[in-house]
């Protein structure tokens, strides 16, 4: 087994070997991309027990954006100004496009534009998805105005912020809308 892939691995041509050794991380420091893959598994049972979509919209965006933030934390070197923003915005969409077909849930409006109209749909998931990627970006800010506040921090203060903001307005989301 070990000589066929040594002979794979003499026939792939030394670009590709190089460019596959920059795009896959063989050593991660944290725990954090097994936590990311156990709350999307944990949303598509939330789909199945009948929690509501735009929940399961706003789970995933936080879950998109706590991964990539992650992944910012992992890459040392910054290559351009906005790349962190960038790796966020591209980690959102792929996660989101990735199980849009399982969380959409559309309304529609009707805008009167000239004698036809206009008829206007937008994902509700989508946009408590970006809500959600927010409240998971600004909870590090949260949590250093409170350190700043108190004067020290209190353990695990993060995440317990985190959690925090993600069960209040998942549950309002849930219960109101």
């Amino acid at each position: 087994m070990i000589n066929n892939f040594l002979a794979r691995l003499k026939k792939i041509d030394k670009n590709r070997f190089v460019i596959l050794i920059l795009f896959l991380p063989f050593i991660a420091f944290s725990h954090c991309p097994l936590c990311v893959g156990g709350v999307l598994i944990l949303t598509f049972l939330g789909y199945e027990f009948g929690v509501k979509k735009i929940v399961l919209g706003f789970l995933v965006g936080a879950l998109a954006v706590a991964f990539a933030e992650w992944l910012n934390r992992l890459i040392k070197k910054k290559i351009f100004k906005g790349q962190e923003f960038l790796i966020i915005a591209g980690t959102f969409i792929l996660t989101y496009l990735s199980i849009k077909s399982f969380i959409f849930d559309y309304f529609y409006f009707y805008l009167p534009i000239s004698n036809y109209g206009k008829v206007i749909m937008i994902d509700k998931s989508l946009l408590t998805g970006i809500f959600g990627g927010f409240l998971v970006y600004i909870a590090p800010f949260i949590s250093k105005w409170i350190t700043q506040k108190r004067g020290k921090t209190i353990l695990f203060q993060r995440i317990i912020i985190t959690l925090i903001l993600l069960i209040i307005f998942g549950l309002i989301l849930q219960f109101l809308l």
